[in-house]
């Protein structure tokens, strides 16, 4: 980086003194000339990114504590009118330009209307071309570079909320929805008529879940002869099928469709509705990222099933008791939604002898719990003990 700025004096300086002119090769369009080729064209691109992301926070600080240590106060005082002049004339070429642009590439009126609003925000090249004139134009460029500088100032103060509201406003945010509150009965809808669906759909009933097992394939619901199962038929995997199927009150949603079909049924369950637990069986592992930030857990069967047998060698009381091996022992996860449970340590509970808490989740973190962990309303406590005196401790927390 620093060699660039060195590089750039030593071909300015060489140039004056054996050319009849000079060579000014500029620093900043260097870099971006090499940050562009390198995120572009180079297969270090991940290697680049990390380098910036480790050193850029010790750059910000100093640049931004130069520019703003430079800002001449007594000149901005006298300047505002122009620098704010100039904050509407931009706003008003960039809702130009958009509006334009827009209705040329015949994007839609709503983006053509609001799209400027993500355009507003400017920070670096601009601060860094107003110290560039600064230091060239020694006479005039601490006055130029104030007003720049004040101009970009009210750009930033303005550009992020606008960004962030235009965003939410055309609906490309894809921040998880606000799920429903728990209404006593625990649903889960799974996509995908196999063998394993229906097991699972078979399995979640003897735990008192109810199941909804959706298929978009009538010849495969005509061969099975399922009648303990409510089977949905749909058509389409949209988020019309979705609200019709009351997705926004199931509390899991199981996929074992293809890859992409899976992502849009999950996309639309974070997006719309909410929904916390999301499991996916892969059938192609190189998926796993795109599902694994939507906060999909992910089953692959071959990696399962080495993780499983690796957990029967290291901890085989405990594997067998997650599998459901040992009849008199069972795990369960339950959310807390007792308002009088709030607050309350886990020793302050009475909970019965036999039933032993493993964990605590809140806010998408792991709580090791002691006797001295207090719990909040939605915790998620994970619990193993016997199935009557689990369900026992279930409704207290539900209640």
């Amino acid at each position: 980086g620093y060699g660039i700025f060195l590089l750039s004096s030593f071909i300015r300086e060489t140039s004056h003194h054996h050319l009849p002119f000079e060579i000014l090769v500029e620093p900043l369009l260097i870099c971006m000339i090499a940050g562009f080729l390198i995120s572009s064209f180079s297969q270090y691109r991940d290697d680049f990114s990390h380098i910036l992301h480790q050193v850029g926070p010790t750059i910000y600080i100093l640049f931004f504590t130069l520019t703003g240590a430079s800002l001449a106060l007594d000149i901005l005082v006298k300047t505002w009118p122009i620098a704010l002049a100039l904050f509407i004339v931009r706003l008003v070429g960039i809702f130009l330009g958009a509006l334009g642009g827009g209705t040329i590439a015949k994007d839609p009126k709503q983006y053509n209307r609001l799209g400027w609003m993500a355009y507003v925000t400017q920070a670096g090249v601009g601060l860094g071309l107003a110290k560039e004139v600064a230091v060239e134009f020694p006479v005039w460029g601490d006055s130029f570079a104030t007003v720049i500088i004040s101009v970009i100032v009210l750009n930033q103060i303005v550009g992020p909320p606008f960004f962030k509201w235009v965003i939410n406003r055309v609906g490309e945010s894809h921040l998880r929805a606000e799920p429903a509150a728990f209404d006593g009965v625990r649903d889960a809808l799974i996509f995908g008529v196999k063998s394993q669906s229906v097991t699972l759909a078979r399995q979640l009933k003897k735990h008192d879940w109810q199941v909804k097992l959706v298929c978009t394939d009538k010849e495969r619901v005509d061969e099975l002869d399922v009648s303990d199962i409510n089977i949905q038929l749909v058509n389409e995997l949209d988020l019309e099928t979705l609200r019709e199927l009351d997705a926004d009150q199931a509390d899991a949603v199981v996929c074992f469709l293809p890859n992409d079909r899976s992502y849009k049924v999950f996309e639309l369950a974070y997006e719309h509705f909410g929904t916390e637990t999301l499991v996916a069986r892969l059938r192609d592992t190189s998926d796993f990222d795109r599902f694994h930030k939507l906060g999909v857990l992910v089953v692959e069967p071959q990696t399962a099933v080495m993780g499983l047998l690796e957990h029967f060698v290291r901890s085989p009381a405990g594997t067998s008791i997650l599998l459901g091996h040992d009849k008199d022992q069972d795990m369960i996860d339950q959310e807390i939604h007792n308002p009088s449970i709030h607050g309350l340590a886990l020793r302050d509970l009475r909970l019965p002898l036999d039933v032993l808490v493993l964990s605590v989740q809140r806010d998408g973190h792991t709580l090791v719990s002691r006797g001295f962990t207090q719990l909040q309303l939605g915790d998620k406590v994970t619990m193993v003990g016997p199935q009557e005196k689990l369900e026992e401790v279930m409704l207290r927390f539900a209640a």
